[in-house]
């Protein structure tokens, strides 16, 4: 990850748990809405599942030859949204998650 991505990550991550922190029922879809309502184009949005209480996603922030992506998880005040480094070029593949 470049210093951009470093720099750029925790804006990303606070600005993300903040939106979702208050998030009554986490659905994919209200997850979805709510990372729109931030800016985030559904192109941008991946791995959207139901786990438990909590909806998984993934957030492709690459540009510019970046490698930012980030590997959340909405529940409420247990909301938790991580960086976590993609593929420089070609289709959208973040590591694996940790369960």
């Amino acid at each position: 990850m470049n210093a951009r991505d470093w720099c750029a990550s925790n804006l990303h991550e606070e600005r993300v748990t903040q939106a979702l922190w208050d998030l009554e029922d986490p659905t994919p879809a209200k997850v979805r809405a709510a990372l729109n309502g931030l800016g985030y184009i559904d192109e941008r949005i991946h791995g959207l599942e139901r786990s438990g209480t909590a909806t998984r996603f993934f957030l492709d922030l690459r540009e510019r030859g970046g490698r930012l992506c980030l590997d959340g998880s909405a529940a409420g005040e247990e909301t938790v949204v991580d960086k976590c480094v993609a593929p420089a070029t070609g289709p959208f593949k973040a590591g694996e998650r940790k369960v």
